[in-house]
């Protein structure tokens, strides 16, 4: 296994602002190449070692047993066996030939060698990202196609699994890989290969293969996926594998909030919301509950620093305090003092939030900001960077790319302490909130599709920069993974936009002229990145 490295939210942020970092009480961590550790932390740490390894020949050789659900039990497994919990017996096709989206079933055999008992529940095949490709309409979800045949597999017993694969759409050859999970860490040794060829042509004999033969062919594992971000809330563990880090962040299913500034302005703010919800002063003191469809003035007076709404029959006032509004209901906030209309038909009103709205004066301004808080993966579905009828994969890129940029500002000012952590338009990434979400049904699908999926490089998550046309070639930066390629689609247009990253213009006519798919995209304008699931 590779050896664990420590990853921060972003080389370039890395570089600029480490001591910064350092400095920062509530996120500062010991170093995982053991720089921090004094001497005796050394000693204590290696002799609570050799008491551990001493403890666990014990128990195996005495034959005991842990309960299945037992952190411990694996480890005891991989110190006295010194083998890994799950051998692959057979699998019956390694290569094979068919029409471009014609399916082919994988059948596996994967013997239990450990001492646990496999169940359903727990025991997973997942795809990695290189074999998204194949997904098929049979497939529970991207990353988990199957389920294990059986309830529960004892050791010494053998599971089966059978997936449905589905042929990429243009021709080529192919290649994508599984493993098998326990408790989201991977039990396999190497991982699971498949190649697919598409072809007009298809000679379908395929080729079978066991054990033996298997584990030469396959690839290791990578063990990449040990991201430190400031927001993590539990140490990182070298147990862990290039599918999920969410053992490690504890990160909820729609990812964390983001904090999106909408406009500022010098007039009151008119709002409803389509539920129930209430005010609360910056430190959650209660202040009103207010009624679904009830609309609300609310204003600021910049000389007595106070907020002032009429509610029922009085005047509340608030003074030297922001206000939060509480969408406990999860209804849909409508600011109807506002209007952001679309150019291409001035009947829509880009005016609807989901999540909750902040009210904050902003000194150093002089300004009134509103402010959506949301969670990432909700801040997505309003995301305005493609159009409805775009290419998928083309799609699920650029997905990935604002996922990616929206997580590096998110944690980039948990330290900096900012009003805010993106804008709502080309300042930083085009959000239009709940009403493009209405309109972008695809979008909301894609977002789905790839939920926690961001690109990583070396230790950090990288600052996925995308422009709308590059005009022939991608501007290189002193960064690792931003080095210039060549983008033919775009070059008799012209350069539109800073030219980092991915070239929009580029990038969509791959995926519709060339076939390319979303890893495709993603790997060629950032270079020798991972995709890695995070939550």
């Amino acid at each position: 296994m590779l050896p664990i490295t420590q990853k921060n939210l972003s080389y370039f942020w890395n570089e600029e602002l480490k001591d910064k970092l350092k400095e920062n009480k509530l996120y500062q961590t010991a170093k995982t190449d053991g720089s921090s550790l004094n001497v005796f932390g050394h000693i204590l740490f290696s002799f609570l070692l050799v008491i551990a390894v001493a403890w666990s020949l014990h128990f195996v050789e005495a034959g005991w047993q842990k309960a299945e659900n037992s952190p411990l039990s694996a480890k005891v497994v991989l110190a006295g066996e010194n083998i890994w919990p799950a051998q692959i017996k057979s699998q019956s096709i390694t290569s094979y030939q068919l029409k471009p989206g014609e399916t082919v079933s994988l059948k596996l055999e994967i013997v239990n060698n450990g001492t646990n008992k496999w169940l359903a529940g727990n025991t997973n095949l997942k795809a990695l990202t290189t074999a998204f490709k194949y997904q098929h309409a049979s497939w529970i979800d991207l990353y988990v196609p199957t389920k294990m045949k059986e309830a529960e597999v004892l050791p010494g017993e053998t599971a089966t699994f059978e997936i449905i694969l589905a042929a990429p759409k243009k021709t080529g050859s192919f290649t994508g890989e599984f493993t098998l999970t326990q408790n989201n860490v991977s039990i396999l040794q190497k991982d699971i290969s498949v190649n697919l060829v598409s072809t007009e042509t298809p000679n379908n004999n395929p080729t079978t293969t066991t054990t033996q033969n298997i584990i030469s062919t396959i690839k290791p594992k990578l063990n990449v996926c040990s991201l430190k971000l400031n927001f993590s809330i539990a140490s990182v563990s070298d147990t862990l594998d290039n599918l999920t880090c969410v053992n490690v962040f504890n990160f909820p299913a729609n990812g964390p909030e983001i904090r999106v500034g909408i406009f500022h302005t010098d007039k009151a703010i008119t709002l409803k919301n389509s539920s129930a919800w209430q005010i609360v002063d910056e430190k959650d003191n209660f202040v009103a509950s207010i009624p679904a469809e009830q609309e609300i003035k609310i204003f600021y007076n910049t000389d007595a620093k106070q907020y002032a709404f009429d509610f029922i029959d009085r005047t509340i006032r608030t003074a030297g305090t922001n206000l939060k509004l509480v969408n406990f209901n999860n209804g849909i906030f409508t600011v109807t003092s506002y209007q952001d209309l679309a150019l291409w038909n001035k009947a829509i009103n880009y005016n609807q939030f989901r999540g909750n709205i902040d009210l904050g004066f902003y000194n150093d301004k002089d300004r009134l900001w509103l402010i959506n808080r949301i969670p990432l993966e909700d801040y997505l579905k309003g995301i305005k960077e493609t159009s409805e009828p775009d290419p998928v994969e083309y799609q699920k890129a650029m997905t990935i790319a604002a996922r990616t940029y929206a997580l590096y500002h998110i944690n980039r000012y948990k330290v900096e302490n900012s009003f805010f952590d993106l804008y709502n338009d080309e300042r930083s990434q085009v959000y239009k909130g709940y009403v493009a979400e209405t309109i972008m049904k695809k979008q909301v699908g894609v977002v789905t599709e790839t939920n926690g999926v961001v690109l990583t490089y070396g230790d950090s998550v990288i600052i996925a920069y995308y422009s709308a046309r590059s005009g022939g070639q991608t501007v290189s930066k002193n960064i690792p993974y931003l080095k210039s390629v060549s983008t033919p689609y775009s070059q008799p247009l012209g350069k539109n936009g800073h030219g980092l990253g991915i070239d929009a213009y580029d990038a969509k006519a791959r995926a519709q002229k060339d076939g390319w798919t979303f890893d495709q995209i993603l790997r060629y304008y950032y270079n020798n990145i991972y995709l890695e699931e995070i939550y």
